[in-house]
């Protein structure tokens, strides 16, 4: 008799005990499932890129600052121009920094340039009753300023600033790639040098210039 209640009392265990067990699978189960599951969504997820600040600069940046900068470089050139020639054509700042930027030609240089050839345009053949040749440069007539500084960037770019030859080199020994000279007054170069050295010593140009190319 008490063995018979022994053997029901461990039967009833062993059905409770695999009850418990079973329980505990499923549970286990339906855990790993679901971590499984959160492991691949995570993965199908898309991916998030590190974009760091100089990146993040967009188009529309880059244009505005250059548009600022060209603006404040036409105004430096326009207050520089107005001390040393109070007649000048009101424009011609502009179109000075505009072939200046888009020629890739110090402008500087080119100040000194009109500066020492005929005041940027009021002297000379460079008057506007004259043939606006600002750079003196010999048979020219142009219908308007603009012209006329395009052209001599062209000339420059075609003839002179060749194999490697910068303005700086010009300021030493303004030749053509063979060697024809600019002008035949032989202390030309000194006086373009003494005039680019004081316009880029007075005026935040030069540093402008250089700011802009970065962009």
């Amino acid at each position: 008799m008490e063995q018979t209640k022994f053997t029901r009392f461990k039967r009833i265990a062993t059905k409770h005990l695999l009850s418990v067990l079973l329980v505990l699978m499923v549970m286990f189960g339906s855990a790993a499932i679901a971590k499984c599951e959160k492991q691949q969504n995570q993965n199908n997820a898309p991916k998030i890129e590190y974009v760091s600040p100089v990146e993040n600069v967009t188009k529309i940046d880059t244009v505005q600052i250059k548009d600022s900068l060209k603006n404040e470089l036409i105004e430096e050139v326009s207050r520089y121009i107005k001390k040393q020639a109070p007649k000048s054509h009101q424009f011609i700042p502009k179109y000075l920094v505009h072939a200046g930027l888009d020629n890739d030609i110090d402008i500087c240089f080119m100040m000194a340039q009109t500066q020492i050839e005929t005041c940027y345009g009021t002297t000379g053949a460079g008057r506007e009753s004259a043939r606006r040749s600002m750079f003196g440069i010999i048979k020219k007539r142009y219908p308007n300023y603009e012209s006329a500084i395009n052209h001599y960037c062209e000339v420059l770019n075609k003839h002179y600033l060749v194999k490697g030859r910068t303005e700086q080199h010009l300021m030493k020994k303004y030749v053509t790639g063979k060697g024809g000279r600019y002008a035949e007054n032989p202390k030309y170069e000194t006086e373009l040098k003494t005039a680019y050295n004081h316009i880029k010593r007075t005026t935040n140009i030069h540093s402008l210039q250089n700011e802009y190319k970065k962009f």
